[in-house]
């Protein structure tokens, strides 16, 4: 009998617990849901638990339109650089640490390439308009 109430209330105290952390998590999820910050592009510096994690880059393309997206470069918390196709042109697009923007920028430039900006990010391209589209889908 004791085995059985010393088992019945170790399965309470797991459900209790196991309920809390649902709670917990839920209630933690639908603040981050209803924000009203504007999105910040850029690498963020890796954590433990999210070496290897794309963040930037990727999602920015995706977020814009940008078919065929993919990463190329990067140096985690510093800079994140992809490939996509915008409009029928490849596009370069790259994310930053904000200050390491001025340098790629610069550089792109200097290989002939139209540059558009954006806060912590820029996309190039040989052609003119690809750029200028990928900035006005990137959303605010």
């Amino acid at each position: 009998m004791v085995r059985r109430d010393l088992a019945a209330s170790l399965i309470g105290v797991l459900v209790g617990l196991a309920l809390s952390w649902l709670v917990l998590a839920t209630s933690q999820a639908s603040q981050g849901s209803n924000s009203t910050d504007p999105v910040t592009w850029g690498p963020q510096a890796p954590t433990p638990a999210a070496q290897s994690t794309v963040f930037g880059v990727v999602a920015l393309m995706w977020s814009a339109g940008c078919n065929g997206g993919e990463q190329i470069a990067l140096d985690p918390g510093r800079y994140e650089m992809g490939t996509c196709t915008m409009g029928g042109d490849e596009v370069t697009v790259a994310v930053f640490a904000p200050e390491a923007q001025s340098g790629w920028v610069h550089s792109m430039r200097e290989l002939g390439a139209f540059v558009v900006e954006g806060d912590r990010w820029a996309v190039a391209s040989l052609n003119t308009a690809a750029p200028a589209e990928f900035a006005a889908a990137v959303p605010d």
